[in-house]
């Protein structure tokens, strides 16, 4: 909490660092959507092959949706073998091909038909590892988090100060933590069937936080 530190000679400066967070709300937007393609076959160009077709397969899907394929991103290709340890050793059950795909929706327009046509429609090991209902522009609520932030580190400091017999003088130095972006992380999980109802996703607000460490020198006594 206080942080003496020697200065010139015969001085000592004194002062005390505090830490303060904030968390403002802002509404959804805008939806992320994790994809991923895995396919094991017994042979790797197979296992290829057969995932070359799912991808093809889910970004139909997509397109069939109205995404827009600037909104499409292969995030990583893989291609290896899957092993197992058996008795010991280590024994190679067959190999895996796939992709992960990170889409971007600029409106929450369909999202609940378009997870539902990505787990009824679309290929072979295809899977929705989750979604983030996000805010296309967090700059204010980000600007307000920062302000109780701030706000939140001096009202402590001052509690601090009086209980020490001091006041707080000029600001010394001022650290802005991690602060963290709209939350809103949320798993679907992937069941296939031949006919289902569009799964409910609800949005409603999000929200983002903000630390900050701040320095006050303490007034002369």
């Amino acid at each position: 909490m206080s942080t003496p530190g020697a200065g010139s000679a015969g001085h000592i400066a004194e002062g005390i660092t505090m830490t303060g967070t904030g968390e403002a709300a802002t509404p959804v937007d805008q939806v992320r959507v994790n994809l991923s393609v895995d396919v094991v076959r017994p042979d790797a160009g197979e296992a290829f092959r057969s995932a070359s077709l799912s991808v093809r397969s889910l970004l139909q899907v997509l397109s069939d949706g109205g995404v827009d394929s600037r909104s499409v991103r292969t995030q990583d290709l893989t291609l290896g073998p899957r092993k197992d340890y058996r008795n010991g050793q280590e024994v190679i059950l067959g190999y895996s091909a796939g992709q992960r795909i990170v889409v971007v929706l600029q409106s929450l327009h369909g999202i609940e038909q378009l997870l539902t046509d990505v787990a009824t429609r679309s290929g072979e090991g295809v899977g929705i590892e989750g979604i983030a209902l996000i805010a296309g522009d967090p700059g204010p609520a980000a600007q307000l988090a920062r302000e109780q932030a701030f706000a939140d580190a001096r009202t402590k400091a001052e509690q601090f100060a009086v209980l020490a017999g001091r006041s707080l003088g000029r600001v010394l130095v001022v650290h802005e933590g991690a602060s963290g972006g709209p939350r809103g992380d949320r798993a679907i999980p992937l069941a296939f069937r031949a006919s289902a109802s569009p799964m409910p996703v609800a949005t409603g607000d999000t929200s983002v936080t903000a630390s900050v460490t701040v320095t006050w020198a303490f007034e002369p006594v």
